[in-house]
């Protein structure tokens, strides 16, 4: 009875851990229901029905509610003292939670208790995972291959749903068409999916001619929707990771002929991603070759002709200067808006420079013929910010690479980092280097951070608008900002202690999830929101915890052919 009430339990448990893997990237609110219930079963494990059912048989009313609650009682305090004694015996346990210990002693010198307050519930995860995986029974290698096959599917799921938002095309920024979690961790968890499938598809090569086009098809689908997406870390997790292992398989090939091809993949897509990177830089900023003696000066209406190829720049190849009446442009708009030619857009934008990007990248004239031609829908994309028809309808790594290079013209120009998440970064980097160097040793605190970002933006009269004015958005230095030299330099240790700790660098699953979490850490606040530590913590623990290398070396590599 006593076994199979640990085997209720134990399965009850891993079915929870696989709803919230389920949830990673679905759901926030699911993501805590199922780890409160976690709890709950990890506190009430070993709980027998029968013994309480016995209690009723055998005595009174009163003397059975006794007799439960002290059987409750006695029961929580036993799984405590066995499951923390269990916890405290593991290292690697106690390395992941020093993490989240990092925090609390961060507590020391912080003033704003509240926002500290909230980031520790924001961060419980790195309590509570490692945790009850270090003092809850193992489940099979089988179990943890069907955990992550429904994690896949569940990954597949949200972007079926985001895809049906895409087709919509009711959005100003395609990153919105992630509606549960950051399109940034949503595209981390999707690059991670890409590979779990790469290592099922090599993991057995006797499988079904079927299931391996079905896994090829989804990991095909996966990094189709990625440029879908634009999700730029996202396309660089799956390069460089791809790359780093193919280096491993032309260092370990047995095969000679083997050992030459991977040599030359190694060495042919980075050349590949250079030249293609540098030939989509080259379409979008080269001049066009314009004889402008051959341009019409006139409108159809009569209106003379601008042709401005020095105030207004280039995009997508084109001049957005030329063809220019802006008087009967600006009336031609103001009787199909009600936003005014001379106002702003829902964006906060001079909608008159809106206007004249998307009827460029209409290869449209900037006249009444120009913004006549444009659908309804083209001028609620305008009216919503939206100034390029690309950013919509054509999502690609082109179009990414377009944002960045008219985001970094603006910034140079201008000097104004808004609309442009990259150079946002530049001016979020700016100021956390600033913090650093006025608290190099200890930092600002756990509670601090927003207050000091603040204080910095604003006496540095950050051009940045105050919706972004957020914090460093590189998790290295957000640990240096809260918890200085020391606890960065701690917060690296962890990271690189849990990778060579039982040689986790010789599991595949560990060593593919470790490396797109630290280059995500470059660019992003990876564990400093609710998606992004969980999904950081529960992988971290369940492959560290529960999958070392030592134990399944035969099972974590993908085999050669």
């Amino acid at each position: 009875m006593i076994d199979s009430n640990r085997q209720f339990w134990k399965q009850s448990f891993f079915v929870l851990l696989v709803l919230l893997s389920m949830s990673i990237p679905l759901s926030r609110f699911t993501m805590s229901s199922f780890q409160f219930l976690l709890v709950l079963v990890w506190l009430l494990d070993g709980l027998s029905t029968s013994l309480i059912s016995q209690f009723y048989n055998e005595n009174n009313f009163v003397k059975a509610i006794y007799h439960t609650i002290k059987y409750f009682i006695e029961l929580v305090a036993s799984n405590l003292v066995t499951k923390f004694t269990l916890f405290l015996q593991n290292k690697t346990a106690l390395i992941i939670f020093s993490i989240y210990a990092l925090h609390i002693v961060g507590l020391i010198h912080t003033s704003d208790f509240d926002y500290a307050l909230k980031d520790l519930r924001t961060k419980v995860p790195l309590f509570i995972l490692p945790l009850m995986l270090a003092s809850m029974p193992k489940p099979s290698i089988r179990q943890i291959y069907f955990l992550l096959l429904l994690y896949v599917l569940a990954v597949f799921g949200g972007t079926l749903v985001s895809f049906n938002e895409y087709l919509k095309q009711d959005f100003d920024d395609i990153r919105k068409i992630s509606l549960f979690i950051s399109p940034v961790r949503f595209g981390l968890n999707i690059v991670f999916s890409f590979f779990i499938l790469l290592y099922f598809l090599f993991q057995n090569t006797n499988q079904n001619i079927w299931k391996q086009l079905a896994i090829c098809s989804l990991m095909f689908w996966f990094v189709s929707f990625l440029i879908l997406l634009e999700s730029g870390i996202g396309i660089i997790c799956i390069f460089v990771v791809g790359l780093g292992l193919l280096l491993y398989k032309v260092l370990s090939a047995k095969s000679l002929r083997y050992r030459v091809l991977m040599t030359f993949l190694f060495l042919t897509l980075p050349i590949l991603a250079y030249v293609y990177v540098n030939r989509q830089v080259s379409q979008i900023l080269q001049k066009p070759n314009i004889d402008f003696s051959t341009l019409d000066k006139k409108s159809k209406l009569g209106n003379g002709y601008l042709h401005d190829t020095i105030n207004f720049g280039i995009e997508d190849g084109k001049f957005m200067g030329i063809y220019m009446a802006t008087n009967e442009m600006a009336d031609a708009w103001n009787k199909r808006s009600k936003y005014k030619f001379l106002g702003h857009d829902e964006a906060n934008q001079l909608i008159q420079y809106t206007l004249i990007r998307y009827l460029t990248s209409k290869d449209l004239r900037k006249d009444a013929e120009g913004v006549n031609l444009l659908t309804d829908k083209d001028v609620h994309l305008i009216e919503k910010g939206i100034a390029n028809v690309n950013y919509v309808e054509n999502p690609s790594i082109k179009t990414r690479i377009s944002k960045i290079l008219l985001g970094y013209q603006r910034y140079t120009s201008f000097h104004d980092p808004n609309g442009s998440s990259v150079m946002q970064r530049i001016e979020h980097w700016k100021a956390s280097i600033i913090i650093i160097k006025e608290h190099f040793w200890t930092g600002v605190g756990t509670g601090d951070i927003p207050a000091a970002f603040k204080e910095t933006y604003e006496r540095i009269n950050s051009p940045l608008k105050e919706q972004s004015r957020w914090r460093a958005h590189n998790q290295y230095l957000s640990f240096w900002t809260a918890f200085g030299i020391f606890g960065t330099i701690w917060f690296i240790f962890v990271l690189l202690y849990l990778l060579v700790v039982n040689h986790n660098y010789k599991n595949y699953l560990f060593s593919v999830f470790w490396v797109i979490i630290i280059m995500s850490m470059f660019t992003e606040d990876t564990i400093e929101t609710q998606d992004g530590v969980t999904f950081f913590t529960f992988f971290l623990s369940l492959f560290a915890l529960w999958l070392p290398s030592k134990n399944s070396s035969t099972e974590d590599k993908i085999e050669t052919k």
